[in-house]
């Protein structure tokens, strides 16, 4: 029989809509304590002791792709907005958080593999007045 081009669309656009979107988070999400953990860690490389007054008053909001290993795609990382300073002040700021998640993460971050699709892409806020420790 001669095939259909209608219901072979109709078909193809229903399978698609069907099929699970790559970008949506699967599995189990992380808890507090395994987002915490990666923030601590990522914190503890921070060094902001280098950063200018007005880098230090600013709060950047960094992303990141990580690989299955835990560790981040050093490409990746780029700022996605930052406030309470200036934009040179915010790229001072950018650079420290960058280092910090490359130092951090070059041996790879104790993440759950079967939580991957849930900490495939991070956003994380650096906020100087916060993150320091003591």
């Amino acid at each position: 029989t001669e095939a259909d081009p209608l219901a072979d669309a109709v078909a193809a656009a229903v399978a698609e809509a069907n099929e699970p979107q790559p970008s949506a988070p699967t599995g189990p999400p992380l808890p507090g304590g395994e987002k915490d953990a990666f923030r601590v860690a990522v914190g503890q490389c921070w060094n902001v002791g280098s950063l200018s007054t007005d880098a230090l008053g600013t709060t950047v909001v960094v992303a990141v792709a990580m690989q299955e290993t835990g560790v981040p795609d050093g490409g990746s990382i780029r700022m996605l907005s930052f406030s309470g300073g200036s934009e040179a002040a915010a790229l001072q700021a950018f650079e420290a958080a960058r280092r910090a998640i490359i130092r951090c993460g070059a041996r790879g971050f104790p993440l759950p593999v079967e939580k991957f699709s849930q900490w495939r892409d991070i956003e994380m806020t650096f906020n100087p007045e916060g993150m320091q420790f003591r």
